[in-house]
Protein backbone atom coordinates (compact mmCIF):
# COMPACT_ATOMS: atom_id res chain seq x y z
CA UNK A 1 0.00 0.00 0.00
CA UNK A 2 1.72 3.37 -0.69
CA UNK A 3 1.71 5.36 1.85
CA UNK A 4 0.62 9.25 2.39
CA UNK A 5 4.21 10.29 2.59
CA UNK A 6 4.77 8.70 -0.88
CA UNK A 7 1.49 10.04 -1.75
CA UNK A 8 2.22 13.65 -1.08
CA UNK A 9 5.70 13.25 -2.49
CA UNK A 10 3.90 12.15 -6.17
CA UNK A 11 1.89 15.39 -5.88
CA UNK A 12 4.61 17.86 -4.69
CA UNK A 13 6.80 15.97 -7.47
CA UNK A 14 4.11 16.64 -9.95
CA UNK A 15 3.44 20.20 -8.71
CA UNK A 16 7.39 21.31 -9.70
CA UNK A 17 7.61 19.26 -12.21
CA UNK A 18 4.37 21.04 -13.84
CA UNK A 19 5.93 24.86 -12.60
CA UNK A 20 9.55 24.09 -14.04
CA UNK A 21 7.55 23.09 -17.43
CA UNK A 22 5.51 25.95 -17.41
CA UNK A 23 8.18 28.55 -16.63
CA UNK A 24 10.40 26.65 -19.37
CA UNK A 25 7.55 26.23 -21.54
CA UNK A 26 5.70 29.46 -21.21
CA UNK A 27 4.22 30.83 -24.52
CA UNK A 28 5.52 34.29 -24.26
CA UNK A 29 5.20 34.91 -27.70
CA UNK A 30 1.64 33.71 -28.18
CA UNK A 31 0.61 36.00 -25.41
CA UNK A 32 2.57 39.06 -27.54
CA UNK A 33 0.61 37.98 -30.01
CA UNK A 34 -2.38 38.27 -28.66
CA UNK A 35 -2.04 41.47 -27.01
CA UNK A 36 -0.75 42.97 -29.98
CA UNK A 37 -4.35 41.83 -31.56
CA UNK A 38 -5.68 43.53 -28.53
CA UNK A 39 -3.91 47.16 -29.16
CA UNK A 40 -4.81 46.64 -32.47
CA UNK A 41 -8.31 46.76 -31.80
CA UNK A 42 -7.67 50.33 -30.10
CA UNK A 43 -5.37 51.65 -32.88
CA UNK A 44 -4.17 49.10 -35.57
CA UNK A 45 -0.07 50.94 -35.49
CA UNK A 46 0.23 49.95 -32.05
CA UNK A 47 2.41 46.68 -30.99
CA UNK A 48 4.15 45.48 -28.09
CA UNK A 49 7.99 44.17 -27.60
CA UNK A 50 9.01 42.93 -23.86
CA UNK A 51 12.05 41.48 -22.69
CA UNK A 52 10.28 38.53 -20.94
CA UNK A 53 6.73 37.53 -20.00
CA UNK A 54 6.61 35.23 -17.64
CA UNK A 55 3.99 33.40 -15.35
CA UNK A 56 3.28 34.94 -11.54
CA UNK A 57 2.08 34.52 -7.98
CA UNK A 58 -0.73 35.16 -7.69
CA UNK A 59 -1.98 33.62 -10.61
CA UNK A 60 -0.78 36.21 -13.75
CA UNK A 61 1.96 37.32 -15.68
CA UNK A 62 4.89 39.72 -15.52
CA UNK A 63 6.06 41.90 -17.96
CA UNK A 64 9.72 43.13 -18.06
CA UNK A 65 10.83 46.00 -20.15
CA UNK A 66 7.86 46.84 -22.00
CA UNK A 67 8.02 49.17 -24.88
CA UNK A 68 4.74 50.33 -26.72
CA UNK A 69 4.81 51.10 -30.32
CA UNK A 70 3.39 53.06 -32.57
CA UNK A 71 4.24 52.64 -36.41
CA UNK A 72 7.73 51.25 -34.74
CA UNK A 73 8.16 54.49 -33.19
CA UNK A 74 8.32 53.95 -29.19
CA UNK A 75 5.73 55.85 -27.19
CA UNK A 76 6.46 55.30 -23.81
CA UNK A 77 8.71 52.20 -21.92
CA UNK A 78 7.46 50.38 -18.79
CA UNK A 79 10.05 48.87 -16.60
CA UNK A 80 7.41 46.27 -15.72
CA UNK A 81 4.19 45.65 -15.65
CA UNK A 82 1.64 42.44 -14.20
CA UNK A 83 -1.76 41.24 -15.21
CA UNK A 84 -3.61 39.05 -13.54
CA UNK A 85 -7.28 37.80 -14.20
CA UNK A 86 -10.17 38.03 -11.74
CA UNK A 87 -10.98 34.80 -11.39
CA UNK A 88 -14.27 35.25 -9.95
CA UNK A 89 -15.26 36.59 -13.26
CA UNK A 90 -13.52 33.90 -15.71
CA UNK A 91 -17.15 32.03 -15.85
CA UNK A 92 -19.19 34.73 -17.10
CA UNK A 93 -19.57 36.17 -20.27
CA UNK A 94 -17.71 39.46 -19.63
CA UNK A 95 -14.18 38.57 -18.08
CA UNK A 96 -12.05 41.07 -15.99
CA UNK A 97 -8.25 41.83 -16.06
CA UNK A 98 -6.35 43.53 -13.71
CA UNK A 99 -3.12 45.20 -14.30
CA UNK A 100 -0.44 47.08 -12.46
CA UNK A 101 2.60 49.24 -14.36
CA UNK A 102 5.46 51.16 -13.36
CA UNK A 103 6.44 53.76 -15.86
CA UNK A 104 8.52 57.27 -15.48
CA UNK A 105 8.87 57.27 -11.99
CA UNK A 106 5.26 56.68 -11.68
CA UNK A 107 2.35 53.74 -11.97
CA UNK A 108 -0.81 53.10 -13.96
CA UNK A 109 -3.62 50.95 -12.11
CA UNK A 110 -6.59 49.55 -13.87
CA UNK A 111 -8.73 46.91 -15.25
CA UNK A 112 -9.69 45.45 -18.33
CA UNK A 113 -12.56 43.71 -19.73
CA UNK A 114 -13.70 41.78 -22.66
CA UNK A 115 -16.92 40.66 -24.42
CA UNK A 116 -16.07 36.93 -25.15
CA UNK A 117 -19.75 36.44 -26.85
CA UNK A 118 -18.71 38.23 -29.29
CA UNK A 119 -15.26 37.54 -31.11
CA UNK A 120 -13.19 39.38 -30.57
CA UNK A 121 -15.67 40.97 -28.39
CA UNK A 122 -15.42 44.88 -27.22
CA UNK A 123 -12.59 45.64 -24.72
CA UNK A 124 -13.24 48.42 -22.14
CA UNK A 125 -10.16 49.69 -20.15
CA UNK A 126 -10.15 52.16 -17.11
CA UNK A 127 -6.65 53.21 -15.75
CA UNK A 128 -5.83 55.40 -12.79
CA UNK A 129 -2.54 57.45 -13.75
CA UNK A 130 -0.18 58.51 -10.53
CA UNK A 131 2.75 60.88 -10.51
CA UNK A 132 4.20 59.92 -14.01
CA UNK A 133 7.17 62.24 -14.98
CA UNK A 134 6.27 63.67 -18.43
CA UNK A 135 9.74 64.45 -19.56
CA UNK A 136 10.68 60.67 -19.31
CA UNK A 137 7.89 59.75 -21.35
CA UNK A 138 9.24 59.01 -25.40
CA UNK A 139 6.00 60.71 -26.46
CA UNK A 140 7.41 63.87 -25.10
CA UNK A 141 10.57 63.92 -25.72
CA UNK A 142 10.05 65.08 -29.68
CA UNK A 143 11.42 67.57 -31.80
CA UNK A 144 8.45 69.86 -30.82
CA UNK A 145 9.01 73.58 -30.55
CA UNK A 146 8.38 73.15 -26.51
CA UNK A 147 9.40 70.33 -23.67
CA UNK A 148 7.45 69.46 -21.09
CA UNK A 149 8.53 69.02 -17.27
CA UNK A 150 5.72 67.81 -14.17
CA UNK A 151 3.72 65.03 -12.12
CA UNK A 152 0.34 63.79 -14.53
CA UNK A 153 -1.99 62.20 -12.87
CA UNK A 154 -5.61 61.28 -13.61
CA UNK A 155 -8.22 58.67 -14.97
CA UNK A 156 -8.49 57.37 -18.51
CA UNK A 157 -10.79 55.12 -20.08
CA UNK A 158 -11.13 53.20 -23.71
CA UNK A 159 -14.44 52.10 -24.95
CA UNK A 160 -13.91 49.35 -27.84
CA UNK A 161 -17.78 49.63 -28.26
CA UNK A 162 -17.70 53.33 -29.58
CA UNK A 163 -17.59 53.25 -33.55
CA UNK A 164 -15.32 53.56 -35.79
CA UNK A 165 -12.10 51.97 -33.45
CA UNK A 166 -13.38 52.86 -30.10
CA UNK A 167 -13.11 56.04 -28.02
CA UNK A 168 -10.49 56.74 -25.72
CA UNK A 169 -11.30 59.74 -23.18
CA UNK A 170 -10.16 60.77 -19.86
CA UNK A 171 -9.60 63.56 -17.46
CA UNK A 172 -5.85 64.33 -16.91
CA UNK A 173 -3.80 66.90 -14.25
CA UNK A 174 -0.90 68.18 -13.79
CA UNK A 175 -0.24 70.07 -10.48
CA UNK A 176 3.18 71.87 -11.37
CA UNK A 177 3.94 72.31 -15.13
CA UNK A 178 6.46 73.84 -16.62
CA UNK A 179 6.58 74.32 -19.91
CA UNK A 180 10.25 75.63 -21.83
CA UNK A 181 10.05 76.93 -25.24
CA UNK A 182 12.50 76.05 -27.44
CA UNK A 183 12.59 79.34 -29.27
CA UNK A 184 11.40 82.48 -27.07
CA UNK A 185 7.76 83.53 -27.83
CA UNK A 186 7.94 87.54 -27.74
CA UNK A 187 10.49 87.29 -24.99
CA UNK A 188 9.18 84.31 -23.11
CA UNK A 189 10.99 80.95 -22.82
CA UNK A 190 9.10 79.59 -19.55
CA UNK A 191 5.71 79.17 -18.05
CA UNK A 192 5.38 77.72 -14.90
CA UNK A 193 1.42 76.66 -13.97
CA UNK A 194 0.54 75.82 -10.60
CA UNK A 195 -2.64 73.98 -12.15
CA UNK A 196 -3.39 72.43 -15.17
CA UNK A 197 -6.13 70.59 -16.26
CA UNK A 198 -7.49 68.42 -19.56
CA UNK A 199 -10.20 66.96 -20.45
CA UNK A 200 -10.11 65.33 -23.93
CA UNK A 201 -11.57 61.81 -25.97
CA UNK A 202 -9.77 60.44 -28.66
CA UNK A 203 -11.87 58.38 -31.57
CA UNK A 204 -10.59 57.88 -35.48
CA UNK A 205 -7.39 59.60 -35.09
CA UNK A 206 -8.50 62.57 -33.93
CA UNK A 207 -8.22 64.13 -30.44
CA UNK A 208 -10.93 66.54 -29.01
CA UNK A 209 -10.20 68.79 -26.44
CA UNK A 210 -12.66 69.58 -24.25
CA UNK A 211 -11.45 71.74 -22.25
CA UNK A 212 -7.53 72.66 -21.44
CA UNK A 213 -7.43 75.14 -18.38
CA UNK A 214 -4.09 76.53 -16.68
CA UNK A 215 -3.52 78.41 -13.79
CA UNK A 216 0.01 80.17 -12.88
CA UNK A 217 1.76 82.97 -11.39
CA UNK A 218 2.23 84.89 -15.00
CA UNK A 219 -0.81 83.52 -16.88
CA UNK A 220 -4.29 81.60 -16.40
CA UNK A 221 -6.80 80.48 -19.08
CA UNK A 222 -8.46 78.24 -21.83
CA UNK A 223 -8.01 76.24 -24.74
CA UNK A 224 -10.35 73.87 -26.85
CA UNK A 225 -10.62 72.35 -30.35
CA UNK A 226 -9.68 69.66 -31.85
CA UNK A 227 -6.00 67.93 -32.99
CA UNK A 228 -5.59 65.42 -36.21
CA UNK A 229 -2.94 62.76 -35.05
CA UNK A 230 -0.45 62.09 -37.20
CA UNK A 231 3.35 60.13 -37.92
CA UNK A 232 5.31 61.33 -36.21
CA UNK A 233 3.42 63.56 -33.57
CA UNK A 234 5.34 66.44 -34.61
CA UNK A 235 2.99 66.34 -38.31
CA UNK A 236 -0.33 66.35 -35.92
CA UNK A 237 -2.45 69.23 -37.37
CA UNK A 238 -3.83 72.01 -35.33
CA UNK A 239 -7.28 73.57 -34.72
CA UNK A 240 -7.13 75.39 -31.74
CA UNK A 241 -8.82 78.13 -29.81
CA UNK A 242 -8.42 79.53 -26.82
CA UNK A 243 -8.47 82.35 -24.39
CA UNK A 244 -5.25 83.61 -22.52
CA UNK A 245 -5.21 86.25 -19.17
CA UNK A 246 -1.93 87.09 -18.16
CA UNK A 247 -0.85 87.92 -14.79
CA UNK A 248 0.26 91.82 -13.87
CA UNK A 249 3.97 90.54 -14.10
CA UNK A 250 3.40 89.49 -17.49
CA UNK A 251 1.68 91.99 -18.54
CA UNK A 252 4.41 94.28 -17.79
CA UNK A 253 7.10 92.12 -19.93
CA UNK A 254 4.88 91.81 -22.96
CA UNK A 255 4.34 95.70 -23.01
CA UNK A 256 8.49 95.45 -23.39
CA UNK A 257 8.63 93.04 -25.90
CA UNK A 258 5.69 93.33 -28.47
CA UNK A 259 5.20 95.41 -30.89
CA UNK A 260 2.51 98.50 -30.80
CA UNK A 261 -0.77 98.23 -31.76
CA UNK A 262 -1.28 94.28 -31.46
CA UNK A 263 -3.07 94.54 -28.63
CA UNK A 264 -4.34 97.08 -26.35
CA UNK A 265 -2.24 96.75 -22.92
CA UNK A 266 -5.18 98.24 -20.48
CA UNK A 267 -7.24 95.45 -21.80
CA UNK A 268 -4.99 92.73 -22.23
CA UNK A 269 -5.26 91.85 -18.12
CA UNK A 270 -9.16 92.15 -17.72
CA UNK A 271 -10.60 90.78 -20.83
CA UNK A 272 -7.17 88.56 -21.73
CA UNK A 273 -6.09 87.57 -25.33
CA UNK A 274 -8.07 85.41 -27.89
CA UNK A 275 -5.72 83.21 -29.77
CA UNK A 276 -6.16 80.89 -32.83
CA UNK A 277 -3.51 78.20 -33.38
CA UNK A 278 -3.52 76.16 -37.03
CA UNK A 279 -0.67 74.63 -38.48
CA UNK A 280 1.30 71.59 -36.90
CA UNK A 281 2.86 71.02 -33.22
CA UNK A 282 6.20 71.12 -35.20
CA UNK A 283 5.37 74.60 -37.32
CA UNK A 284 2.55 76.03 -35.61
CA UNK A 285 0.32 79.23 -37.02
CA UNK A 286 -1.01 81.48 -34.32
CA UNK A 287 -3.25 84.40 -34.59
CA UNK A 288 -4.74 86.88 -32.00
CA UNK A 289 -7.47 88.92 -31.50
Amino acid sequence: MISIKAILAYLLYALLAATFFLILLFPDQAIKAYVDGRLASIDPSLSMAAKSIRPALPPGLKMIDVDLNRDGVRLAHFEDARVSPDLASLLREKKQVRFQANIADGTINGRATVETAVRPGPLRVEADISDIRLDKLDAIKSDAPFSLAGSLKGRVTHDGARAPMGMTSGLLTVPDLHITLKAPFFGISELVMDQTDADFSISGGNLRLKSLTFDGPMLEGKITGTIELRQPFEQSRLNLTGNAKPRPELVARLQETMPQGIVNPRTLGNRGLTFRVRGSIENPDMSMR
